[in-house]
């Protein structure tokens, strides 16, 4: 059987290909397709054994650039199901090779056993070796990228839904019982009382993430400046590099335009943003490492004779729980500290190139951003929304059973 010895295939050639589409809009054409039966397995999907990498490159290297109607359709870009195929001829018989994004389909004529299925791979696994220079001189020429996370998206995402979880809670805490002094007696007839654990989360757990987050999320946008701008020589340079990334934040933000490449000018210590920011540091330093002063943080006086609570202050129970919760997670002035973070990060864009200013915002919103590393470059390699397609009869390899 050809189609289980690589060696007698070969590509179509012009004239075959014209006669091929000829009887693909035929109605002759479209019967002989329509005429298959559940049991032909006209289509070998190629996830485990043959990567598309050793598929493509294997395919070039014996037959040059794909030649089929997949092909032709493509988009130019790699925005499509399907991005390349070959058109090959096994002895009478036609073979196709139909490239998507993470997986190769084998279309064949007529009935092909699962036993068959295995013999062809296992012969074309073999036949690499046969056209080992020209697969690897190809696969040489290719741009190699590194997909990675994009740590600095997660949490920005994150932050962001913790921001507006406090912002749409504050004016209705603010409504419904800071400015009423009947609180209790308002809370006690509501009849939704889950309401008020979901009001007392945004108030206290919403705040206290997010605190912590804010300063992580600020040191993640740097590491995705530096990872991309570093300047090469420092990068190859070890003992530099590292003495660069595990500076102290002020003294790495110092440094920023000396070491990275792409800044118009460089950041002073006087920018009024680096001094809001600060502050934000500074908090965050506090919760991090636990520091407490019982008296500083005091959120009310009380005195005790004996087991009797006598509070220097009255006022509604509830209410004044509400109160000091709100004195003790400070939700506003957290809100606020995150505008400040946005706001020096909008500031470190704004002292940037506008051509890598345009590439680093593109990049900060990317969840898996690639990186050339030969040519020290990022890029944005798919898009955002992921598609595949499922038709026909199809046979995935690591269905395959032998015997």
């Amino acid at each position: 059987m050809s189609y289980l010895d690589p060696t007698t295939w070969r590509a179509f050639t012009k004239e075959e290909m014209s006669a091929y589409l000829a009887e693909l809009g035929s109605k002759k054409g479209a019967k002989k397709r329509g005429s298959r039966k559940g049991g032909n397995r006209p289509v070998l999907v190629l996830q485990k054994t043959i990567s598309p990498f050793d598929a493509y490159t294997y395919l070039h290297a014996r037959f040059g650039a794909p030649n089929g109607l997949q092909t032709f359709l493509a988009r130019d870009d790699s925005d499509n199901l399907f991005h390349w195929d070959y058109y090959l001829k096994a002895g009478d018989a036609i073979l196709q090779f139909i490239g998507a994004t993470e997986e190769v389909r084998v279309w064949f004529e007529g009935r092909f056993s699962d036993a068959d299925c295995l013999t062809f791979i296992a012969n074309m696994r073999a036949d690499f070796g046969r056209v080992s220079q020209e697969k690897g001189r190809f696969a040489s020429s290719l741009e190699k990228w590194n997909i990675f996370p994009n740590q600095y998206l997660a949490i920005a995402n994150r932050c962001a839904e913790l921001y507006e979880t406090i912002c749409d809670a504050l004016p209705k805490i603010e409504k419904k019982i800071v400015a009423d002094n009947l609180a209790t007696q308002n809370l006690a007839r509501e009849k939704n009382k889950k309401s008020h654990g979901k009001l007392m989360a945004a108030i206290t757990t919403a705040p206290t993430e997010l605190a912590v987050l804010i300063p992580v999320m600020f040191e993640s946008f740097i590491g995705l400046l530096v990872a991309g701008f570093i300047r090469p020589e420092i990068k190859r340079d070890q003992a530099a590099f590292t003495a660069f990334v595990r500076l102290p934040l002020n003294r790495k933000l110092e440094r920023l335009a000396d070491n990275c490449r792409g800044f118009a000018r460089p950041i002073e210590q006087n920018n009024p943003a680096f001094g809001r920011y600060w502050s934000v540091v500074n908090r965050r330093n506090d919760l991090l490492h636990g520091n407490v002063d019982p008296v500083r943080d005091a959120l009310e006086v009380v005195y005790f004779h004996g087991k009797r609570p006598l509070y220097n202050t009255g006022g509604d129970r509830i209410r004044q729980l509400w109160l000091r919760l709100i004195d003790q997670y400070n939700p506003q002035g957290v809100v606020d500290d995150y505008l400040a973070m946005h706001a020096f990060i909008i500031e470190i864009l704004d002292h940037l190139t506008p051509s890598n200013r345009n590439t680093l915002g593109f990049i900060m919103g990317e969840s898996q951003p690639g990186w050339d590393n030969k040519r020290k470059i990022y890029g944005i390699l798919f898009p955002e929304v992921v598609s595949t397609s499922v038709f026909g009869e199809l046979r995935y390899d690591w269905q395959l059973r032998a015997g």
